[in-house]
């Protein structure tokens, strides 16, 4: 059967229900405000803050904000899948803004989704603190979203329009920044030598003159002549045991370092190019919910010392050697003929007497 206008009974009796399901739902959404103001509008806050800012390189803070609203626990089931709730954020966009100029904010503005009442959200910023000193730096965490204002419908009669309505609105939140020295990693001490011609094991001291902990450290080597293979490469395969280690502030650890040098090397310091490479994880950081922290990777140059070829030497000393028992042997050949050639002489004068003696 048809109406007026060749509009079927059914579909207005599905849009009148609709019409009256949406204003029911925003009826009991605005009835529950009114009790309470928060529950209308989102009220969002930063929640936590980890990471902070090293004067090593650029760091990442993790932000989690969270909103603050009260839910509507008594909203029946069948509003909330429509997701009429006044309180949700709805396309959040949050921004870093320094407001020192020594500290940098190298991440753009991040999306952060919507937040319900009680939910929570992590975002992500790269910041990159030049020539400032240990310290707080001011900042602000500058927000924008929407909300459901409200929810209204067309004049028409029938099968009305229905229309929503959203309110922009944008915040800002303090963030202070904190600025540390962070890992500063160092080589004090290089023990052992390269020998020619051979593989040698090198002991590198890595000290952490830093404030914070650098987290699985590890150096690894790049072969550069004099240097034919150096670190992994001369590595047993089989050996399981990682070369990482975790060094604490003001603490040190040593590493063992294979290389193999040429034979033609020239004795005295050579460049060993290496990098280390570790995780800056501070202390009560949520590793479950922001991942294993900031990795960082330095690139270094030991200097090692080459020693003198020891076959050469052997073989100086051998013919040194031999040397010196050709000279023996030479002045004992002298001398030894000296003494017989002096000893004739003397014989010879003996006699001449002897004769004259006989004819006078």
């Amino acid at each position: 059967m048809k109406g007026p206008g060749n509009v079927s009974i059914s579909r207005i009796i599905s849009a009148v229900i609709l019409f009256f399901f949406l204003l029911a739902a925003v009826s009991f959404s605005y009835s529950v405000s009114a009790e309470d103001g928060k529950n209308g509008r989102p009220d969002l806050a930063i929640s936590s803050v980890n990471g902070r800012l090293d004067t090593n390189g650029p760091s990442t803070l993790y932000v989690l904000l969270h909103n603050n609203a009260t839910g509507q626990a008594t909203e029946p089931q069948e509003y909330q899948e429509v997701d009429l709730d006044p309180a949700r954020a709805r396309g959040i966009t949050a921004e870093l803004v320094s407001d020192d100029e020594r500290v940098r904010v190298l991440s753009g503005p991040q999306m952060a989704g919507s937040l319900g009442p009680g939910e929570n959200t992590t975002v992500e910023f790269m910041a990159l603190a030049e020539g400032a000193e240990v310290g707080i730096y001011p900042a602000r965490l500058r927000l924008s979203y929407s909300r459901l204002e409200r929810v209204s419908t067309s004049n028409e009669d029938i099968a009305p329009d229905i229309i929503f309505v959203y309110e922009d609105l944008s915040e800002e939140l303090p963030l202070p920044v904190k600025v540390v020295l962070g890992p500063k990693i160092m080589i004090p001490e290089i023990k052992g030598a390269a020998r020619p011609g051979e593989a040698t094991e090198l002991e590198v001291v890595v000290a952490n003159e830093g404030d914070e902990a650098a987290i699985d450290l590890r150096l690894e080597a790049r072969a550069n002549p004099p240097f034919l293979r150096a670190g992994d490469e001369l590595g047993n395969e089989s050996d399981e045991k990682p070369n990482y280690k975790d060094l604490e502030a003001g603490s040190a650890a040593s590493f063992d370092l294979m290389v193999l040098t040429e034979g033609n090397a020239t004795p005295g310091y050579s460049p060993l190019p290496c990098s280390i490479s570790y995780r800056i994880s501070p202390p009560g950081q949520d590793m479950d919910q922001i991942g294993k922290g900031s990795e960082r990777r330095e690139d270094i140059a030991l200097l090692v010392i080459v020693e003198e070829d020891s076959h050469l030497g052997a073989w100086m000393l051998f013919f040194a050697g031999i040397l010196i028992i050709l000279i023996l042997a030479v002045a004992y050949i002298y001398f030894k003929n000296f003494k017989r050639n002096g000893s004739g002489r003397s014989d010879f004068g003996k006699k001449k007497r002897l004769l004259a003696i006989l004819h006078g």
